[in-house]
């Protein structure tokens, strides 16, 4: 418990002081896959580039299959939400940190995981619960070697 509240007191301090620069250098991509679009925002935040993917189960159950991947959505959950982090001078992915994930729903309602690391996939990745219609917060603490930084978006669940 006390490690929760701790992550969780870093990832606000961290927020509330790196959000403004980090939201200032924030981008917008998509890439198309068979029928579905996946939406990406980008973040750069001190030399690491990193892009938030939100997608719902059903079509992120549909990818899965469609790259003969297995997994099992979490029950309860509505959306998957990836991470990658990459170098942004190198374009090297980061696959060796720690990242902890905290999600705000329009009501102000929040939801942490630890994120698992994906090797197929280059990404760090979970299941949330964004069940209405809303503006969602998504931050992110991340760790690699011993420097922490935080990075976040505000995704739209239309």
């Amino acid at each position: 418990m006390k490690k929760l509240v701790a992550v969780l007191a870093l990832l606000t301090v961290g927020l509330l002081g790196f959000s403004s620069l980090s939201l200032a250098q924030m981008s917008h991509g998509g890439m198309k896959m068979e029928g579905m679009k996946m939406e990406t925002k980008d973040v750069v935040v001190e030399g690491v580039k990193v892009s938030f993917m939100v997608m719902a189960n059903d079509s992120h159950k549909k990818m899965l299959a469609d790259m003969k991947m297995k997994e099992d959505i979490e029950p309860g959950s509505t959306h998957n939400i990836t991470v990658t982090l990459k170098d942004e001078k190198t374009q090297k992915e980061i696959g060796d940190a720690q990242v902890s994930m905290k999600v705000v729903d329009p009501k102000g309602k929040d939801q942490i995981k630890t994120l698992k690391y994906e090797s197929e996939m280059k990404s760090y990745d979970a299941y949330f619960n964004l069940p209405e219609k809303g503006k969602y917060q998504v931050m992110i603490l991340f760790k690699v070697g011993d420097q922490k930084r935080t990075a976040g978006i505000q995704w739209d669940v239309k």
